[in-house]
């Protein structure tokens, strides 16, 4: 079996069908979330669709399934299209579904990368700006691409494109540590409502004031724009950096 070019319409189709289909449940990993990239393959059974997408130099695979020994036969049986990486939400109360599903990748020859954590605070703290705050500007997008992918693990860690990174810029959504024209550090995040999701942290500089003073100016600026409650991801694999 092999992937082909489709449409994400196409794949929204199919996956509906199938569901239709069934009288169970069924298994996902994927939302509709933006896709990073404009190339999309996909593979399908009766039961089970692929789809892949191509997100920088490797693919971001995602199912959707109403049989997971199916969903175990088709990733066995189909042609990868190069380096694929696919994750899964768990819920502690779906233990032996989630178990299930990580079986089906394994026996079909995918390794464990990561496990991530999420973390959510309904009180951040009232911290005010300090002197040190700076937002990115449109030049910096290069910069800030670069030391995010210098920073953290571009399978896992869902980073942005030059062009969802300019949007952040653009919102004021990202705070950076400058010295000597250059960035040495750092926070992107996204205001949603009245939460925050803080994407990513990064300090190039190692040093820890430094740290803190985004870390300070991020909560700050939350606070300022009456933001109270905000979620992360934390690699439990790699405990120190936050990711979205």
């Amino acid at each position: 079996m092999k992937f082909k070019p489709d449409t994400l319409a196409n794949v929204h189709e199919q996956m509906a069908v199938i569901k239709a289909q069934s009288t169970g449940s069924f298994f996902t990993n994927y939302f509709r979330e933006e896709m990073v990239g404009p190339q999309i393959l996909s593979a399908a059974t009766d039961r089970s669709v692929l789809l892949a997408n191509a997100e920088h130099n490797f693919f971001r695979l995602y199912f959707f399934t109403t049989d997971l020994a199916d969903l175990q036969q088709i990733l066995r049986d189909v042609d990868l299209p190069g380096n694929v990486v696919a994750g899964y939400l768990t819920k502690a109360t779906d233990k032996a579904v989630d178990e299930n599903v990580a079986a089906a990748f394994q026996k079909s020859g995918f390794d464990h990368i990561a496990t991530y954590r999420r973390m959510i605070s309904y009180q951040l703290p009232p911290q005010r700006p300090n002197p040190a705050l700076e937002y990115a500007i449109a030049a910096d997008v290069d910069e800030l691409y670069e030391g995010l992918f210098q920073t953290f693990n571009k399978y896992t860690e869902h980073l942005p494109t030059k062009n969802r990174l300019h949007g952040y810029v653009e919102n004021r959504w990202v705070i950076v540590n400058r010295q000597a024209s250059r960035i040495l550090g750092a926070v992107c995040f996204q205001l949603q409502g009245q939460r925050v999701y803080y994407n990513y942290l990064y300090n190039l500089s190692r040093n820890a004031l430094d740290f803190l003073r985004l870390q300070n100016n991020f909560y700050g600026v939350t606070h300022e724009r009456g933001v109270r409650a905000g979620f992360l991801w934390i690699n439990e694999t790699n405990p120190p950096r936050c990711a979205a």
